[in-house]
């Protein structure tokens, strides 16, 4: 069975993301999955980064938009990526701020109304 688009961006990231240091996995979904739990996992300089892939044009769900706050809400950083690049930029946005973002306003830590952005 042929891979599905998000899915090859899905492991493009991890890809990418190994290679700058992270730690990461894919999140399968299942019965015993919690529902909305973005697609991808890790640790990236001792922080919690995850990944909610798209494909261009879709938006993520009203749970994901809850699971995605949720997460950022207890200090987590989270990126909706609509490309490769999009996912490195946190990273490299980790990488560059010293964690000062951790007590300021941050794109990435920051929970926000998502599906109607």
């Amino acid at each position: 069975m042929a891979k599905q688009p998000e899915s090859k961006v899905s492991t493009a990231i991890m890809k990418k993301w190994r290679a700058m240091g992270a730690f990461c996995y894919k999140v399968h979904g299942g019965e015993f999955q919690m529902s909305g739990i973005p697609d991808i996992s890790g640790v990236f300089e001792g922080l919690s980064v995850w990944c909610e892939t798209k494909m261009p044009g879709n938006k993520t769900s009203l749970v994901q938009d809850v699971r995605i706050n949720q997460l950022r809400a207890a200090g987590a950083h989270v990126v909706v990526a609509y490309s490769v690049a999009d996912a490195v930029q946190m990273l490299e946005h980790i990488a560059s701020c010293d964690h000062a973002c951790m007590t300021n306003e941050c794109l990435y830590t920051t929970p926000k109304d998502l599906h109607n952005a």
